[in-house]
Protein backbone atom coordinates (compact mmCIF):
# COMPACT_ATOMS: atom_id res chain seq x y z
CA UNK A 1 0.00 0.00 0.00
CA UNK A 2 1.02 3.32 -1.21
CA UNK A 3 1.09 5.61 2.22
CA UNK A 4 0.89 8.77 -0.02
CA UNK A 5 -2.89 7.12 -1.31
CA UNK A 6 -6.09 7.00 0.40
CA UNK A 7 -6.90 4.43 1.76
CA UNK A 8 -8.31 1.49 -0.26
CA UNK A 9 -6.36 2.51 -3.41
CA UNK A 10 -5.46 -1.12 -2.90
CA UNK A 11 -8.62 -2.71 -2.95
CA UNK A 12 -9.70 -3.99 -6.33
CA UNK A 13 -13.26 -4.50 -5.22
CA UNK A 14 -13.84 -0.80 -5.12
CA UNK A 15 -14.89 0.45 -8.58
CA UNK A 16 -11.84 3.06 -9.86
CA UNK A 17 -9.16 2.41 -7.49
CA UNK A 18 -5.98 2.03 -8.85
CA UNK A 19 -6.34 -1.98 -7.38
CA UNK A 20 -9.59 -2.16 -9.20
CA UNK A 21 -7.84 -0.81 -12.98
CA UNK A 22 -4.80 -2.59 -12.39
CA UNK A 23 -6.42 -5.56 -14.95
CA UNK A 24 -8.24 -3.01 -17.12
CA UNK A 25 -10.96 -2.10 -15.05
CA UNK A 26 -13.09 -5.17 -13.98
CA UNK A 27 -16.48 -5.25 -15.53
CA UNK A 28 -19.17 -4.43 -12.77
CA UNK A 29 -20.63 -7.18 -10.64
CA UNK A 30 -24.41 -6.95 -9.19
CA UNK A 31 -23.78 -5.29 -6.54
CA UNK A 32 -20.84 -2.90 -7.58
CA UNK A 33 -23.33 -1.91 -9.71
CA UNK A 34 -26.16 -1.32 -6.76
CA UNK A 35 -23.19 0.62 -5.15
CA UNK A 36 -22.82 2.84 -7.88
CA UNK A 37 -26.54 3.69 -8.15
CA UNK A 38 -27.04 4.59 -4.75
CA UNK A 39 -23.74 6.65 -4.86
CA UNK A 40 -25.38 8.33 -7.56
CA UNK A 41 -28.73 8.98 -5.69
CA UNK A 42 -27.24 10.24 -2.59
CA UNK A 43 -24.88 12.78 -4.79
CA UNK A 44 -27.87 13.74 -6.95
CA UNK A 45 -29.56 14.66 -2.96
CA UNK A 46 -26.67 16.38 -1.77
CA UNK A 47 -26.79 19.13 -5.24
CA UNK A 48 -30.42 19.09 -5.02
CA UNK A 49 -30.89 22.38 -2.41
CA UNK A 50 -28.61 24.34 -4.87
CA UNK A 51 -30.19 23.39 -7.53
CA UNK A 52 -33.72 24.35 -6.65
CA UNK A 53 -32.73 27.06 -4.85
CA UNK A 54 -31.08 28.35 -8.50
CA UNK A 55 -34.53 27.25 -10.01
CA UNK A 56 -36.41 29.56 -7.92
CA UNK A 57 -33.89 32.74 -8.26
CA UNK A 58 -33.81 32.17 -11.53
CA UNK A 59 -37.80 32.99 -11.28
CA UNK A 60 -37.24 36.04 -8.87
CA UNK A 61 -38.86 33.76 -6.44
CA UNK A 62 -35.57 33.38 -3.71
CA UNK A 63 -32.16 35.29 -3.67
CA UNK A 64 -29.20 33.60 -5.73
CA UNK A 65 -26.63 31.89 -3.96
CA UNK A 66 -23.60 34.19 -3.27
CA UNK A 67 -20.22 32.99 -4.60
CA UNK A 68 -17.06 34.65 -4.93
CA UNK A 69 -15.56 36.09 -8.17
CA UNK A 70 -11.87 34.74 -7.53
CA UNK A 71 -10.64 35.08 -11.20
CA UNK A 72 -9.35 32.10 -13.49
CA UNK A 73 -5.73 31.60 -13.71
CA UNK A 74 -4.05 29.59 -16.12
CA UNK A 75 -3.14 25.96 -16.12
CA UNK A 76 0.67 25.54 -14.12
CA UNK A 77 3.50 26.21 -16.95
CA UNK A 78 4.93 22.66 -16.51
CA UNK A 79 6.26 19.63 -18.63
CA UNK A 80 3.68 17.67 -17.42
CA UNK A 81 0.92 20.02 -18.67
CA UNK A 82 2.09 20.55 -21.50
CA UNK A 83 2.32 16.56 -22.38
CA UNK A 84 -0.96 16.58 -21.12
CA UNK A 85 -2.18 19.12 -23.47
CA UNK A 86 -0.79 17.50 -26.45
CA UNK A 87 -1.94 14.14 -25.45
CA UNK A 88 -5.03 15.68 -25.31
CA UNK A 89 -4.90 17.41 -28.89
CA UNK A 90 -2.77 13.93 -30.10
CA UNK A 91 -5.92 11.58 -29.61
CA UNK A 92 -9.48 14.64 -30.46
CA UNK A 93 -8.13 14.39 -33.60
CA UNK A 94 -9.44 18.11 -34.09
CA UNK A 95 -12.81 17.23 -31.95
CA UNK A 96 -13.86 20.20 -29.75
CA UNK A 97 -16.32 19.65 -27.83
CA UNK A 98 -15.15 17.23 -25.10
CA UNK A 99 -11.53 18.71 -25.73
CA UNK A 100 -12.66 22.27 -24.22
CA UNK A 101 -14.73 20.47 -21.46
CA UNK A 102 -11.70 18.82 -20.84
CA UNK A 103 -9.98 22.23 -20.24
CA UNK A 104 -13.12 23.95 -18.66
CA UNK A 105 -13.34 21.11 -15.87
CA UNK A 106 -9.49 22.05 -14.47
CA UNK A 107 -10.58 25.67 -14.28
CA UNK A 108 -13.87 24.98 -12.52
CA UNK A 109 -12.18 22.43 -10.25
CA UNK A 110 -9.59 25.01 -9.78
CA UNK A 111 -12.60 27.56 -8.44
CA UNK A 112 -14.35 25.25 -6.90
CA UNK A 113 -11.26 23.93 -4.61
CA UNK A 114 -10.73 28.14 -3.74
CA UNK A 115 -14.23 28.73 -3.15
CA UNK A 116 -13.55 25.44 -0.50
CA UNK A 117 -13.61 26.55 3.15
CA UNK A 118 -10.59 25.42 4.22
CA UNK A 119 -9.06 25.15 1.31
CA UNK A 120 -6.41 21.97 1.87
CA UNK A 121 -3.96 21.12 -0.06
CA UNK A 122 -4.60 20.37 -3.58
CA UNK A 123 -1.77 19.47 -6.44
CA UNK A 124 -2.78 22.21 -9.25
CA UNK A 125 -0.18 19.67 -11.47
CA UNK A 126 -1.92 16.79 -10.91
CA UNK A 127 -5.59 18.18 -10.90
CA UNK A 128 -4.30 19.84 -14.74
CA UNK A 129 -3.33 16.44 -16.06
CA UNK A 130 -6.20 14.92 -14.37
CA UNK A 131 -8.54 16.87 -16.17
CA UNK A 132 -7.18 17.74 -19.13
CA UNK A 133 -6.96 13.82 -19.66
CA UNK A 134 -10.02 12.77 -17.21
CA UNK A 135 -12.35 11.51 -20.82
CA UNK A 136 -9.36 11.57 -22.89
CA UNK A 137 -9.78 7.43 -23.31
CA UNK A 138 -13.30 7.92 -25.36
CA UNK A 139 -11.57 9.14 -28.41
CA UNK A 140 -11.52 6.70 -31.24
CA UNK A 141 -7.63 6.92 -31.61
CA UNK A 142 -6.90 6.06 -27.87
CA UNK A 143 -9.19 3.02 -28.16
CA UNK A 144 -7.67 1.92 -31.23
CA UNK A 145 -4.52 2.08 -29.50
CA UNK A 146 -4.66 1.89 -25.21
CA UNK A 147 -5.89 -1.71 -24.34
CA UNK A 148 -8.55 -0.95 -21.29
CA UNK A 149 -12.03 -2.36 -19.87
CA UNK A 150 -13.17 0.96 -19.56
CA UNK A 151 -12.05 4.42 -21.02
CA UNK A 152 -10.44 5.66 -17.57
CA UNK A 153 -8.35 3.10 -16.82
CA UNK A 154 -7.18 4.28 -20.71
CA UNK A 155 -6.79 7.76 -19.33
CA UNK A 156 -5.10 6.95 -16.43
CA UNK A 157 -2.88 4.77 -18.52
CA UNK A 158 -2.03 8.19 -20.90
CA UNK A 159 -1.61 10.10 -17.25
CA UNK A 160 0.80 7.22 -16.01
CA UNK A 161 3.04 7.85 -19.28
CA UNK A 162 3.27 11.89 -18.89
CA UNK A 163 3.98 11.47 -15.37
CA UNK A 164 7.31 8.80 -16.22
CA UNK A 165 7.83 11.01 -18.97
CA UNK A 166 8.84 14.25 -16.76
CA UNK A 167 10.02 12.14 -13.79
CA UNK A 168 6.90 12.33 -11.50
CA UNK A 169 7.78 10.22 -7.92
CA UNK A 170 5.20 7.50 -8.17
CA UNK A 171 2.85 8.49 -5.30
CA UNK A 172 2.09 11.24 -7.96
CA UNK A 173 1.61 9.25 -10.98
CA UNK A 174 -0.47 6.87 -8.67
CA UNK A 175 -2.35 9.74 -7.68
CA UNK A 176 -3.28 11.55 -11.12
CA UNK A 177 -4.13 7.59 -12.31
CA UNK A 178 -6.72 7.26 -9.71
CA UNK A 179 -8.27 10.23 -9.73
CA UNK A 180 -9.01 9.37 -13.56
CA UNK A 181 -9.79 6.04 -12.97
CA UNK A 182 -12.74 6.72 -10.16
CA UNK A 183 -13.61 9.88 -11.75
CA UNK A 184 -16.65 7.80 -13.67
CA UNK A 185 -18.09 7.00 -10.25
CA UNK A 186 -21.53 7.71 -9.56
CA UNK A 187 -20.46 9.93 -6.07
CA UNK A 188 -16.44 10.66 -5.46
CA UNK A 189 -16.22 11.35 -1.64
CA UNK A 190 -13.05 13.78 -0.45
CA UNK A 191 -11.47 10.27 1.04
CA UNK A 192 -9.88 9.66 -2.21
CA UNK A 193 -8.06 13.16 -2.13
CA UNK A 194 -8.57 17.15 -3.43
CA UNK A 195 -7.53 15.79 -7.13
CA UNK A 196 -10.23 12.77 -7.02
CA UNK A 197 -13.33 15.02 -5.19
CA UNK A 198 -13.03 18.18 -7.06
CA UNK A 199 -11.78 16.73 -10.43
CA UNK A 200 -15.12 14.77 -10.01
CA UNK A 201 -17.22 17.95 -9.03
CA UNK A 202 -16.51 20.19 -11.82
CA UNK A 203 -17.58 18.24 -14.82
CA UNK A 204 -20.69 17.94 -13.45
CA UNK A 205 -20.84 21.92 -13.21
CA UNK A 206 -19.81 22.21 -16.94
CA UNK A 207 -21.52 19.63 -18.45
CA UNK A 208 -25.02 19.64 -16.49
CA UNK A 209 -25.18 23.19 -15.71
CA UNK A 210 -25.15 23.59 -12.51
CA UNK A 211 -23.89 27.02 -13.02
CA UNK A 212 -24.66 28.33 -9.23
CA UNK A 213 -21.51 27.66 -7.83
CA UNK A 214 -19.60 29.42 -10.48
CA UNK A 215 -19.77 33.50 -10.30
CA UNK A 216 -20.69 34.81 -13.72
CA UNK A 217 -17.82 37.12 -14.20
CA UNK A 218 -15.28 33.77 -13.63
CA UNK A 219 -17.57 31.67 -15.82
CA UNK A 220 -17.60 34.07 -18.64
CA UNK A 221 -13.80 33.91 -18.31
CA UNK A 222 -13.93 30.42 -18.75
CA UNK A 223 -16.18 30.05 -21.49
CA UNK A 224 -14.60 32.64 -23.36
CA UNK A 225 -11.48 30.62 -23.18
CA UNK A 226 -12.44 27.51 -24.22
CA UNK A 227 -16.14 28.06 -25.65
CA UNK A 228 -18.76 25.00 -25.14
CA UNK A 229 -20.30 24.70 -28.46
CA UNK A 230 -22.57 21.23 -28.86
CA UNK A 231 -21.28 19.50 -25.48
CA UNK A 232 -24.86 18.27 -25.09
CA UNK A 233 -25.05 15.96 -27.88
CA UNK A 234 -20.80 15.29 -27.94
CA UNK A 235 -21.07 13.74 -24.66
CA UNK A 236 -24.63 11.94 -25.37
CA UNK A 237 -22.78 10.31 -28.07
CA UNK A 238 -19.71 9.62 -26.37
CA UNK A 239 -21.39 8.08 -23.56
CA UNK A 240 -23.58 6.02 -26.14
CA UNK A 241 -20.44 4.76 -27.93
CA UNK A 242 -18.37 3.58 -24.63
CA UNK A 243 -21.60 1.81 -23.16
CA UNK A 244 -21.44 -0.29 -26.62
CA UNK A 245 -18.07 -0.78 -26.23
CA UNK A 246 -17.80 -2.19 -22.65
CA UNK A 247 -22.45 -3.07 -21.49
CA UNK A 248 -20.91 -3.69 -18.02
CA UNK A 249 -19.10 -0.47 -16.94
CA UNK A 250 -20.22 2.22 -15.03
CA UNK A 251 -21.00 4.90 -18.60
CA UNK A 252 -23.13 1.71 -19.35
CA UNK A 253 -25.28 1.58 -16.33
CA UNK A 254 -25.49 5.23 -16.14
CA UNK A 255 -26.00 6.02 -20.32
CA UNK A 256 -29.86 6.27 -19.36
CA UNK A 257 -29.42 9.34 -17.35
CA UNK A 258 -27.57 11.39 -19.89
CA UNK A 259 -29.62 12.58 -21.82
CA UNK A 260 -31.90 14.04 -18.89
CA UNK A 261 -29.05 15.03 -16.97
CA UNK A 262 -27.07 17.36 -19.87
CA UNK A 263 -30.42 18.23 -21.34
CA UNK A 264 -31.07 21.65 -19.42
CA UNK A 265 -27.00 22.69 -19.04
CA UNK A 266 -26.98 25.11 -22.48
CA UNK A 267 -29.94 26.87 -21.38
CA UNK A 268 -28.65 27.00 -17.65
CA UNK A 269 -25.61 28.32 -18.65
CA UNK A 270 -26.44 31.04 -21.22
CA UNK A 271 -28.88 32.34 -18.83
CA UNK A 272 -26.01 33.14 -16.35
CA UNK A 273 -23.81 33.86 -18.38
CA UNK A 274 -26.55 36.51 -19.91
CA UNK A 275 -28.54 37.41 -16.96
Amino acid sequence: MNPHLPSGSDDPKIVGTNAWAANGGTPLSFWQKLEQLMGANRAYLEELPGELRWVLSSRGLAPPARVPALGMLALPKTAAVESAIAVLEQYAEGETEIANHSYRTFHFADLLHRQSVPHGAMDREVLAVVTLLHDVGMYPKAVADIAGNDFTVRGANLARQVGQEVGWPQHRIDLAAQAITINANGRVSRHWGAEAYFGRLAPLVDAIGQCWKIHSDDAKAVFADRPAGELGTAIVRAVTDEATRHPNSRFALFKPLFPFLVMNCKYRWHKHLNG
